[in-house]
Order: structure tokens, then C-alpha cells, then sequence
């Protein structure tokens, strides 16, 4: 059932799946050069959409500690429920072929597989439950939304998990990768500061974390290859 407004849409009690569909095609829309309103992104409109996915947070209200707490390694993760709870909304747009993610004008329609848990095949694929590395992307992505002065999606779950999409589209080890280079990035810098060695210490850490999970998502995938 299509909408003519987010509103009409919550007011009809649409389900998770038929409110992202109005999302994703006045997202389409607007690429294609029509004239839309993104009344999705009212942070009331936002509060909705986090409900309909079991989010009993509004994420429009929250900065990024708050959305995404920083883990042992004070790196921000969004919360193990409400990333499975994105993660498998986006699975569902990609099977209903809602959605289309593409690797240099190809369909990848396993492009999330690497971090779905359930169910053990997707797509006619092995799925290989890596949802702590897609919680760590939607925290990354969180940048695009309300928190860092540059606020393109009022830190809308959907919106945050098509950003995801898209670098995955480049590289499925993209925030593997990525947690790497931060690490090292951080630890330049606080060497360059001359951080108390502690500090310095705890970093090493965190980056010997990352270079660990990083070689074990290659190992991997050398394996599947």
C-alpha cells in the first residue's frame, strides 16, 4: 500500500517494512529530480520510525554517546538489538527488491551477509553473523546525522543503514578497515600530543583489537574464496 505522507502512513499503522518502502521511494525520487517532501525526517517522524522497529528510543533526540555508548575500547557501537533490529529491515528491503545495492553497476543483493545472524542463508548465501562489525558502522555513520554540524539524515536508522550500504558497496570490509585506520590515526595523534604513556598504552590496545579483527575477517574471506 503506497502513501501519499509519512503521517498518513503512521496513522494507518504501517509496519516497519511499509514505512521504510515510503522512505526508500521518496529517497528514489528525489534522485530522480521530483520535487518531494522529507517529512520523514521530523523528529517526531523519527521517534515513529524507531518504534515501528522496536527502538523504544527516538534517535533524533540523541546525540552520538547516547544513540551509540562508547565500548571497552571507547569505541561508539549502536546497541546489539537495535542494529539487528536495522540490519534485518534492510535485509527485508533487499530480498522484496526495494532495495539494490551495487558493486560498479552490479547487483550484490549478499552485500549484507557478512553481518546478518539469522537466518544461516541469505540470498542463497552463507551468512556469517558479524553484527558487532555493522553496529560499529551505523555508529560511524552517525557522522551524516544531527550530532557533528553537518546533519543530512536526523540520525534516522534507515537512512544511517543505507549510508552503510553504500560504503559496503565499495568494500565489504570497509569498516574493518576503517577501524584500523582510525586506531592508528588516534595513536599518531597522541603520541604527537605526548599523551601520558597510559593513554598511549590503552590505544595500542585498541588498535591491536582492530588489526585482530581486521585479519581475521580477511582470513575469511580468503577462505570462502
Amino acid at each position: 500500500m503506497k502513501f501519499g505522507t509519512f503521517a498518513e502512513a503512521t496513522e494507518a499503522k504501517a509496519n516497519a517494512e511499509a514505512l521504510a518502502h515510503y522512505v526508500v521511494d521518496t529517497v528514489s525520487a528525489f534522485g530522480e529530480g521530483r520535487d518531494v517532501q522529507f517529512d520523514f525526517l521530523a523528529k517526531d517522524a523519527v521517534g515513529a520510525f524507531c518504534r515501528s522497529l522496536g527502538i523504544k528510543r527516538n534517535w533524533a533526540e540523541l546525540d552520538l554517546d547516547e544513540i551509540a555508548p562508547p565500548d571497552d575500547f571507547d569505541i561508539n557501537v549502536v546497541p546489539t538489538g537495535e542494529a539487528s533490529a536495522i540490519l534485518g529491515l534492510l535485509a527485508a528491503l533487499v530480498r522484496d527488491d526495494h532495495l539494490h545495492p551495487k558493486n560498479e553497476g552490479k547487483p550484490v543483493p549478499t552485500l549484507l551477509n557478512d553481518f546478518l545472524q539469522e537466518p544461516s542463508r541469505f540470498q542463497g548465501e552463507k551468512t556469517l553473523g558479524h553484527l558487532d562489525e555493522f553496529a560499529y558502522a551505523l555508529a560511524v555513520e552517525l557522522e551524516h546525522g544531527r550530532d557533528r554540524g553537518a546533519n543530512v539524515t536526523m540520525n534516522h536508522p534507515l537512512l544511517t543503514g543505507m549510508v552503510v550500504m553504500a560504503h559496503l558497496s565499495e568494500d565489504s570490509l570497509y569498516y574493518a578497515r576503517l577501524r584500523v585506520m582510525e586506531a592508528e590515526g588516534e595513536l599518531l595523534h597522541m603520541q604527537l600530543e605526548k599523551k601520558p604513556f597510559k593513554e598511549i598504552h590503552a590505544q595500542l590496545a585498541t588498535l591491536a583489537d582492530a588489526r585482530r579483527r581486521l585479519d581475521e575477517r580477511v582470513a575469511e574471506k580468503i577462505a570462502a574464496a
